[in-house]
C-alpha cells in the first residue's frame, strides 16, 4: 500500500468553486502518473483519505467510484481500493498495420518470442479459412508477443506454403511478418476480417501470459487478404484480458 505520507504530499482547495471530489480525483490521477501511485497498489481507506484531506467521506467515495467506472481503479470486497494495470488500446479505426509499428506508434516498447515455426499439414478449420483442400501444407508461426518485457498476447499464425515458403528464411524473433509479405504482390495483405469473443484461459495461456485463471481472454480470429481477394493470412490471437482494451468507431 502506498504511504499515507505520499498522500499528504497533495492538497485540495476549499477556497475555490473546483469541486471537492474533482480535486480529490485529480490528485490520485496525478499520483499515478508521477508513479507514487503504480498499478496493483492498495490506497488508504476511506476513512483514512476522509482524515488526510478533511473532506465527507460521500466525497471520497465519489471520486473513487467514478475512477473505477473509468477503469483507473479497482475494489476488491473486504480488502479495499487497488490501482489498476494500465491498458493498452488498440484502434480498429486505424489502417491495418503491424503489431510492432501499433505498439511503437503508441510508445511501447515490443519484442518477440517465436515459440514454433514450421510446415504443417492445414485442419479443417485452417483450410476453410485460406480456402485450401484439407491437408494441404501451411507454415504455422505460433510467437508469445511481449509491451515493455510483459508478455501480452499469443498469436498462431497459418500461412499458404505455396505462397509463402520463402518467409521460412527469415528470422521471426527479430522480423516483421508484414513486412516480409509486402515484398510480393501475391501476399501482401491489403484486407483485414477480425472476429472478437471473450473466452476463458487455458492453462496454457496462464503460464505464457502470467495470468490467472479468472483473468478473461480476448480471442481474435483474423483473415488477411491479397488485393485479389486471396486470403494469405489466418491468425489466432489470445490477448490479456486485463491488459487490453479495442476501440471501434462508426459513422451515423
Amino acid at each position: 500500500m502506498a504511504s499515507i505520507d505520499s498522500f499528504k504530499k497533495y492538497t485540495v482547495n476549499k477556497s475555490t468553486p473546483i469541486p471537492l471530489y474533482f480535486q480529490f480525483k485529480n490528485i490520485l490521477i496525478e499520483m499515478m502518473k508521477d508513479e507514487v501511485l503504480k498499478p496493483g497498489d492498495m490506497i488508504p481507506t476511506e476513512f483514512e483519505l476522509c482524515d488526510i484531506y478533511g473532506i465527507s467521506r460521500t466525497t471520497i467515495r465519489q471520486a473513487l467510484t467514478e475512477l473505477v467506472n473509468e477503469g483507473k481503479f479497482y475494489r476488491v470486497k473486504g480488502r479495499g481500493t487497488f490501482v489498476a494495470q494500465t491498458k493498452i488500446k488498440h484502434d480498429f479505426t486505424q489502417k491495418a498495420e503491424s503489431f510492432d509499428n501499433e505498439m511503437l506508434r503508441n510508445g511501447y516498447t515490443p519484442s518477440t518470442k517465436v515459440l514454433d515455426f514450421k510446415v504443417v499439414s492445414a485442419t479443417p478449420e485452417v483450410a476453410s479459412a485460406l480456402n485450401l483442400a484439407p491437408n494441404t501444407d501451411v507454415i504455422y508461426l505460433k510467437r508469445l508477443r511481449f509491451v515493455n518485457n510483459e508478455p501480452l498476447m499469443i498469436s498462431q499464425t497459418y500461412l499458404p506454403y505455396s505462397f509463402c515458403k520463402h518467409i521460412l528464411d527469415n528470422n521471426m524473433n527479430e522480423e516483421s511478418l508484414y513486412s516480409i509479405l509486402s515484398s510480393n504482390i501475391n501476399t501482401k495483405v491489403y484486407k483485414i476480417v477480425k472476429e472478437m469473443e471473450a473466452v476463458v484461459p487455458t492453462k496454457e495461456d496462464c503460464e505464457l501470459l502470467e495470468i490467472n485463471k479468472t483473468t478473461a481472454i480476448q480471442l481474435f480470429h483474423v483473415k488477411g487478404y491479397n488485393k485479389f481477394e486471396t486470403p494469405v493470412e489466418y491468425t489466432v490471437s489470445r490477448f490479456r484480458g486485463d491488459k487490453n482494451i479495442f476501440s471501434v468507431e462508426q459513422f451515423v
